[in-house]
């Protein structure tokens, strides 16, 4: 008797846990990043020159900042 109760809670217990992992999100910090509206709207494009970027030469060109 003792034994089937603590199989039933054990299940129980693992069940539960289960469940909870399960409904939570987890986010990395680089990943999922959500940008407020006013931050994008902020945002123009800047003429970057050339440049040197691990050894090798970028062109100009235009990012987002």
């Amino acid at each position: 008797m003792n034994k089937l109760f603590f199989t039933i809670a054990a299940l129980a217990f693992s069940i539960a846990a289960t469940t909870v992992q399960a409904a939570t999100v987890h986010f990395d910090s680089g990943s999922a990043k959500v940008k407020d509206a006013r931050e994008m709207r902020h945002k123009h494009k800047v003429w970057v020159p050339a440049h040197r970027s691990h050894g090798r030469l970028v062109r100009g060109h235009y990012v987002w900042r």
